[in-house]
């Protein structure tokens, strides 16, 4: 009977029906495994290139970061839609990008300086450019060539006498220390330390002579490293050369080249608008600060070299370059100048130089800041005084002049994405009190598109 026989029939089509399945489920797990195998020789070769990128370079060996990073890329890409697999390939990337720039940095620095330098004359051309109409071009080879004589005047005119104040100051020092030995030899303080058992008279003397010894010497060797550097074939070459072309090519498609800049950076609604704004207020506040500081500079050398204080051009240039380093920088230029000239030339020319410097730090706050910094970068003292110490204490020296433009940068970063997150929070309210309502782009949509209740 046929319903008898379907039983039967269907038990023994079971197998067959089953067999795709097993095969499937066969086929499934030999996926996983594969894909595991992959992910796990991905692992292995992210902590490959960790090992390489350790190791200083050797012409013998043949493997490499970039070599290493190429098999994981390759090893990786059949899995770059999961996740895991795109975060070892953006982390491997990101570290061999790092890896790359830092092999190469001898060569990104010009290429930086010339930007930043770019960055900040940008302004001049665009307004010979609208204003006058002069060509973009033209104009270009205007400011190159300006910049370049007057970096050529001052090495030709104040370098010199700079390295000769250097030598001086530096032959002092070595001449002073004898004379700091016989100070202190007969100075009562170091009398009373070695009788309460702190410290050896002539083992302390000796420690002192030594240090001051060794820090005087290397202001003429680093002075006569930077001549030599500057006077060597490849300097010459780089600076007669590379910066101006460089800087031609910069000045003439800066447009282009910002625009190209700006698309890097991520979208905070869809929009680049806090690039933008953090790079007006950078600019507007380098310009500034290096007029400023020029200013500070020239009056400083001026005024000293007028009332005959020794090594008035080192203080002046170092009132200048300070003047980056804003709040701490005065305090240092202070500190320095008024103890250079007390141990050379005693406490009058002393009372001048801080004369000096306190005049001209009054004049910076109440004519120069407020009338050429019209656009203030708006952040709170204390956070500037928390940069300049974290930058300091990360990127030394350097990390002190950038601390004020990378804070505003990452400031502004924040505000836009404060301002987006806000923006989306008001989207999700508006969606809630509404829920019939179409999907549309605004609230002010939405109150006019709605039906009446």
């Amino acid at each position: 009977m046929p319903s008898s026989g379907s039983p039967a029939s269907s038990s023994e089509s079971s197998p067959s029906n089953d067999a795709p399945a097993a095969s499937n489920g066969g086929g499934w797990g030999r996926s996983a495994a594969f894909e595991t195998v992959l992910i796990a020789g991905g692992v292995v070769l992210f902590l490959v290139l960790l090992y390489e990128m350790h190791l200083p370079p050797q012409d013998d060996r043949f493997l490499s970061p970039p070599l290493v990073a190429l098999a994981g890329a390759v090893l990786l890409w059949p899995l770059r839609r999961q996740k895991t697999v795109r975060a070892l390939l953006l982390s491997g990337g990101l570290l061999l990008l790092l890896w790359a720039m830092d092999k190469i940095s001898a060569i990104l620095i010009p290429f930086a300086a010339v930007y930043l330098l770019a960055y900040l004359l940008n302004p001049v051309v665009r307004t010979l450019r609208v204003r006058y109409r002069v060509p973009r071009w033209l104009s270009s080879v205007f400011v190159s060539s300006l910049v370049v004589g007057s970096v050529a005047l001052f090495i030709l005119i104040l370098a010199p006498s700079v390295a000769d104040q250097v030598n001086a100051l530096s032959s002092r020092l070595v001449d002073g220390v004898d004379g700091l030995r016989s100070w202190l030899s007969t100075s009562a303080a170091l009398d009373t330390l070695e009788s309460i058992g702190l410290i050896e008279k002539q083992e302390a003397l000796q420690q002192i002579q030594t240090i001051v010894r060794q820090q005087a010497t290397r202001l003429p060797d680093a002075a006569q490293n930077l001549v030599s550097s500057l006077g060597s074939v490849l300097g010459a070459v780089t600076l007669l050369a590379l910066v101006p072309v460089l800087l031609f090519y910069t000045l003439k498609d800066y447009p282009d080249i910002q625009a190209a800049l700006i698309d890097l950076f991520p979208t905070a609604g869809g929009r680049r608008d806090y690039v933008v704004e953090a790079g007006s207020i950078v600019g507007q506040y380098l310009r500034g600060q290096l007029l400023i500081s020029t200013i500070a500079a020239f009056n400083v050398s001026v005024l000293l070299f007028v009332f005959d204080v020794p090594f008035w051009l080192l203080i002046g240039l170092l009132a200048g370059v300070l003047n980056f380093i804003p709040q701490l920088g005065a305090l240092i230029t202070l500190f320095i100048g008024g103890l250079v000239a007390l141990i050379f030339a005693g406490w009058v020319k002393a009372f001048v130089v801080v004369a000096v410097l306190l005049g001209e730090s009054l004049l910076e706050q109440s004519v120069l800041t407020p009338n050429i910094l019209s656009y203030q970068v708006g952040i709170h003292p204390l956070l500037i005084l928390f940069s300049l110490l974290a930058f300091g204490i990360f990127f030394g020296v350097f990390g002190l002049l950038i601390a004020v433009p990378l804070t505003a940068i990452l400031v502004t970063a924040y505000r836009a994405y404060r301002e987006e997150l806000t923006l989306e929070l008001n989207e999700y309210g508006a969606d809630t009190d509404t829920p019939d309502a179409a999907p549309i782009p605004s609230p002010p949509d939405t109150a006019s598109n709605d039906p009446a209740p």
